[in-house]
């Protein structure tokens, strides 16, 4: 089980591991009026990363190599200065956002929790919901596990090869490397990597703040706008929550930095990367700089490499609106020069995401289907609304509604802060109504996205719900940077007006912050609580390289929706098919294929397999072992107990039983 120790030791690391190396950098390409620090976690992250990502297929992935890139990059940042014509970013007004930085560091604790088991005192785990999205720890052992780029597919290979991962990996690479920095589990490490993304993510908040307001309070108001939920409680408890759902749809990912944090951390650190990258493309408008191509390059790699959605359909829309809106302003002198950096940043992006993109392509050729993205506007409007004109009413419900309700302490504060930088109300200084600009075109490029295009290719519009994030974080920090203009000129009315908008979004957010702390027990609480014993017993057993067959559905009371937990998070082994919804990511399977394989697999385990199905799985997808469990109806009528292809490995008396292949030699190490 994962160790709150072993966590603290991790996150340490990772501040070790990113914030020293993005230190460097943001002192070397970033402009003055923000302090390093600030920029140091999301920037060292992404460019550490795909620095050591970039590396990895030819010296591989060990402690050792993991320390000499980091070393080289640190090594590497004073020379990103070359070219520049402004001294480098210096930490003044460093004091100033520590106490931002701390917060910045306990709200974040809000998603970690998420991830972590909380066991009760008779022993059973009660598990947060959004664990649910976390199954994808698999992969982060699995990375750890080889050491080997592009990893072998956790999920799915057919007759039992390594497989090809088409998922956008890179947040999962980061945790991997704490692995093998620290000993951690993958499971510790996700959730150590879960607390640095959004660390990272409100700390970029408060930088936005800062750099349209530099003071103390500008960075802290964002960082509460940004905490603050949705409107849907305090709805609910006004007019009923059965009008409210009539009224509106129910509630979806859409939603602020700590939900987004709390169940997918990896498309929060794409945001990241996503404004840093508009950031650096507003000050190469007049100070283009071979330094800022390279860091530049890196940031939209780590973008795409840790989201599809927000690094790549929503940054290409967005940010390329972006682009548009900073060459077209004045002078004119340099915009030549911008638009080369530009370019040789799109060629240099684009090489290192080429691995990453050509597997999602391949994999997406043998899943077959329509088109993975189709214009649609998103569903906002309940059943009150006839059907006929609910889509209709969509879009500006979108805007008018939606956004209000999930967004309401920087929907309203947000947009009065960039309106007012862009009418230049918060000073004079050099470049703050370009940066305001493009940061302003990101933000509602992204809410467009958002609000007119809808993904297809899982159960949900990831799409649509991840694509908001960038101009969350943007929206927070000119919150942030309007209440702090509000608060200083004693505009009472303005503020007072903010203050009960953050506050109408607090009970959202202790539902979140108490959901996570204290999860939710189940049925099957207790029997997960004694599984570590049952993985180290397959570990013993099963070569690492070895692909198992378990019940896709065991234990499925653990989380709102059916998938095996337990194989996920404590295994560290591969499985030859880990359910519909592991596949639906992970593996190369048109929908009726995935659907023969749910069938097959749950026959089987339900006690109902046959010889043939036996065969099936042990020639077509690679079963090297299996693990029959007292809560599988196969332990009653075991169909691998009669078969000549397994024997019996080991067993533990009415809890397990384990098997492997009958032709395999030896056990793993």
């Amino acid at each position: 089980m994962a160790s709150n120790t072993h966590v603290l030791f991790s996150i340490i690391a990772g501040l070790a591991l990113w914030c020293g190396p993005g230190w460097l950098i943001a002192r070397a390409v970033m402009i003055r009026r923000v302090p390093a620090i600030v920029l140091a976690p999301a920037l060292g992250w992404a460019v550490q990363n795909m620095a050591m990502l970039a590396v990895a297929p030819m010296i591989g992935l060990s402690p050792s190599a993991i320390l000499l890139v980091t070393a080289l990059v640190c090594v590497g940042a004073p020379l990103l200065r070359r070219g520049r014509t402004v001294p480098p970013t210096t930490d003044a007004g460093a004091r100033l956002v520590l106490p931002a930085l701390a917060l910045a560091a306990l709200l974040a604790c809000i998603p970690a929790a998420a991830v972590l088991p909380k066991v009760g005192a008779d022993g059973a785990v009660a598990l947060a919901t959004p664990i649910y999205d976390h199954a994808k720890i698999a992969l982060v052992d699995e990375i750890a596990r080889h050491g080997v780029v592009p990893p072998a597919n956790p999920v799915f290979g057919s007759g039992g090869a390594p497989g090809v991962i088409s998922y956008y990996y890179l947040w999962h690479f980061g945790a991997a490397q704490l692995v093998i920095l620290t000993g951690a589990t993958g499971w510790e490490a996700d959730a150590a990597t879960t607390f640095f993304s959004a660390f990272a993510a409100l700390a970029l908040v408060a930088g936005i703040a800062f750099r349209f307001h530099p003071s103390a309070m500008a960075p802290l108001l964002a960082l509460a706008a940004a905490a603050s939920g949705s409107l849907r409680p305090l709805l609910a408890s006004l007019f009923g929550a059965t009008r409210v759902d009539q009224a509106i749809e129910p509630a979806t990912g859409l939603a602020g930095v700590l939900y987004q944090a709390s169940w997918s951390p990896h498309h929060v650190a794409s945001a990241s990367c996503v404004v840093l990258a508009v950031w650096l493309l507003a000050q190469a408008r007049s100070r283009p700089s071979p330094g800022t191509a390279v860091v530049l390059a890196l940031l939209v790699a780590a973008g795409f490499d840790s989201s599809l959605w927000v690094g790549g359909v929503t940054f290409a829309l967005a940010a390329g609106a972006a682009v548009l809106v900073l060459a077209a302003r004045r002078p004119s002198e340099a915009r030549g020069r911008f638009l080369a950096l530009v370019g040789a940043a799109a060629i240099g992006a684009g090489m290192l995401v080429a691995p990453i993109l050509l597997a999602q392509l391949q994999v997406a050729m043998a899943r077959g289907g329509g088109p993975p993205i189709r214009i649609e506007p998103f569903a906002v409007l309940g059943p009150a609304i006839p059907a006929g004109l609910r889509m209709f009413f969509d879009i500006p419900a979108y805007w008018l509604v939606l956004l209000p309700i999930e967004l309401p302490a920087i929907a309203f504060a947000g947009s009065v802060g960039l309106f007012m930088t862009l009418r230049r109300r918060h000073g004079p200084q050099r470049g703050t109504n370009r940066l305001a600009a493009a940061l302003g075109t990101l933000s509602l490029g992204a809410l467009a996205v958002s609000a007119f295009l809808v993904s297809t290719a899982g159960e949900n519009n990831d799409l649509g719900w991840r694509a908001v994030l960038p101009a969350v974080l943007v929206l927070s920090g000119f919150a942030g940077a309007a209440m702090g203009g509000a608060l200083q000129r004693r505009r009472w009315l303005a503020m007072g007006v903010a203050v009960l908008l953050i506050a109408a979004g607090l009970p959202d957010s202790w539902a979140l912050a108490s959901g996570n702390l204290r999860g939710v027990r189940s049925m099957d609480s207790g029997t997960f609580a004694g599984d570590p014993t049952l993985w180290a017993a397959v570990r013993r057993e099963v070569a690492a390289d070895v692909r198992i067959a378990s019940n896709p559905g065991r234990l499925e009371q653990l989380t709102p929706w059916p998938i095996n937990l337990s194989w996920a998070l404590l295994s560290q082994r591969r499985s030859c098919f880990a359910g519909p919804e592991m596949a639906l990511a992970f593996a190369p399977l048109t929908p009726k294929q995935r659907a023969d394989a749910t069938d097959l697999f749950a026959r089987v385990f339900a006690g109902e397999g046959t010889s043939a199905d036996l065969a099936q799985m042990h020639q077509n997808f690679g079963c090297g072992a299996a693990v029959v469990t007292a809560q599988d109806g196969a332990w009653r009528n075991d169909p691998f107990a009669a078969s000549p292809l397994f024997r019996l490995a080991q067993e533990e008396d009415g809890r397990w039983r384990i098997y492997v292949a009958a032709t395999q030699g030896g056990t793993a190490p």
